[in-house]
């Protein structure tokens, strides 16, 4: 079991976690540059990985940084978009 966790968290440790965010409306990479310089200016955020496919932005958090749910919804307000149906997931839960 602490092996199990080990694997899970270590990742996590080295490199931030992921955050999944749905973003609706979210149809075309160039539409989304806004969403990701807005969620880059946090300075909380490492890289932001578009799937319009699904309407999503994959978010990697910097190491030892925590983006807060209200800083991706700002952002996403920001850049002209809202929150999808599925809203916000973090790779733990």
């Amino acid at each position: 079991m602490k092996l199990i966790l080990l694997l899970i968290l270590f990742p996590m440790m080295l490199f931030g976690g992921n955050v999944i965010v749905n973003v609706k409306g979210l149809i075309c990479p160039s539409c989304g540059i806004g969403v990701k310089v807005h969620l880059i200016k946090t300075q909380k955020v490492k890289e932001v990985v578009l799937d319009t496919n699904n309407q999503r932005a994959v978010i990697t958090e910097l190491k030892n940084k925590t983006i807060t749910d209200t800083e991706i919804k700002t952002a996403i307000k920001n850049a002209g978009y809202e929150l999808g149906k599925g809203g916000i997931k973090r790779a733990s839960e």
